[in-house]
Formats: C-alpha cells, structure tokens, sequence
C-alpha cells in the first residue's frame, strides 16, 4: 500500500490572502466541510491513479505522478482555466487562508486522514462533477470533453464505490455492485435520479462515437487499480 505522508504546508498566510484578494477569483469562501471534500475529491482522482500526495497547504502542494515525476502546484487563483486537477487543487488550496485557524486546522487534519486511510471520496461536488477534467493517463491527445466527464464518472463508482463496470454502451452500462455475483443493467429513465450511475447513462447517448474510447478507458483502469480502500457500496 503506497503511504501519502501529506505533511502541512504552513506557508505565509498573509501573502497567499493579499493574492486572492487582488486577483477575486472566488464570490464568497467555501465552509470548511465543503472545502475539505472538494480537496480530497480532486486529490483522491490523481492517487487513484497511482499519484502520492507529499505536501500540501495554504501556499500549495506537492505530488509525484505514477511515472515518480514530482510536480510542484502553488496556491493560486491564476492557474490557467484548463480543467487540470493539481491545478484545480492549488486553487482550491487559496480558500483555506479564509478559514479561521481553527477551521483551517480541521480541515487539513481532514484531507491528511483521508489521504492516509484511503477513504473513498464518494460524489463529486457539483461544481466539480460537470468539469471535463483531463485524465492523468492520456498518453497523447487528450480525449473529447465528453469522454472525459463521462470517465470520471465512472472512475466514482469503480474507485469509490467498488463497482465493477462489466460492458458499457450508448444505451448505459452494466456493473457487479458489491455483494452482488452478477452484473446490474443501468439504462436511462425518463425521469433521472441524480446518482452518479444515472449521470453516467445520460451522458453515453452524447458521446457518438467515442462510446468504445470510454470503455477501453475503464477497462484499462479497473484492471490496473489496486483496491487500497473500503468501497461504500451500493448504488449512487
């Protein structure tokens, strides 16, 4: 099991304020729980991947990818609009100098634990879920936005909530949920749900094309993933 040391990052917290105030990136600071889930999610998606997170804090973080390349992120609203995760933390990583300490301290205590006890991160924050974040395995080009929500869509129920994604196509896709022995059929209603596996199922009519990409993409995951944390189990 790979060990995140996730040690703090205590920074200058003066400095890192004065650049987020100049730059008003954010309309109002997140609370602490808010803050502390969207961190870990975005953090959780790279370790998955075979990323270690080494530091991280209020002036940035610090995290080596699968290949042991680090890469070094500070905390910044300016971080370009790409929808790339460690840059997404490090903006994120600004909001905590708008916390009082105490709550500051609470929420790195937070991210540290989970990070060390390989918690499953469950759903995405909604502002988050709609981003077509770029996959830390691409080799190349990039796939389409499309392909991309729709992995990471799938990358909730496999990595967090232990599915196994057996067959997917334009009209949904089929899963062994845990406990189960045999795959679950999940197709589009007419009225949605709001889970992840109905996020997933609505956005396969869109992709054309590219429903193959996607499903060699899961499959290449799943059978490469170590299972290094507690699913939640059934569906969400």
């Amino acid at each position: 099991m790979t060990t995140h040391t996730a040690q703090i990052i205590e920074g200058n917290r003066g400095t890192t304020l004065t650049r987020r105030r100049r730059r008003g990136e954010f309309a109002a600071p997140l609370e602490g729980s808010v803050l502390a889930d969207r961190l870990y999610w975005g953090m959780s998606r790279l370790v998955n991947h075979g990323w270690v997170v080494e530091q991280f804090g209020p002036d940035g973080w610090s995290v080596r990818d699968s290949a042991g390349q680090r890469h070094t992120v500070r905390a910044q609203c300016d971080g370009g609009r790409e929808p790339i995760l460690q840059l997404h933390v490090g903006r994120l990583l600004v909001e905590l100098v708008e916390l009082s300490p105490d709550d500051r301290a609470a929420v790195v205590r937070r991210v540290a634990a989970n990070l060390l006890l390989h918690m499953p991160a469950g759903r995405a924050n909604p502002d988050d879920a709609h981003q077509p974040w770029y996959l830390p395995v691409a080799v190349g080009a990039q796939p389409c936005a499309e392909v991309r929500r729709a992995y990471w869509a799938a990358m909730t129920l496999t990595d967090d909530y232990g599915w196994q994604i057996t067959d997917v196509h334009a009209d949904g896709f089929d899963a062994v949920t845990p406990g189960a022995t045999s795959p679950t059929a999940f197709r589009r209603r007419r009225r949605g749900t709001g889970t992840t596996a109905d996020t997933l199922v609505h956005l396969l009519p869109s992709m054309s094309g590219h429903v193959a990409e996607l499903a060699a993409l899961v499959s290449a995951h799943q059978a490469t993933t170590r299972m290094t944390r507690q699913p939640v189990g059934g569906p969400r």
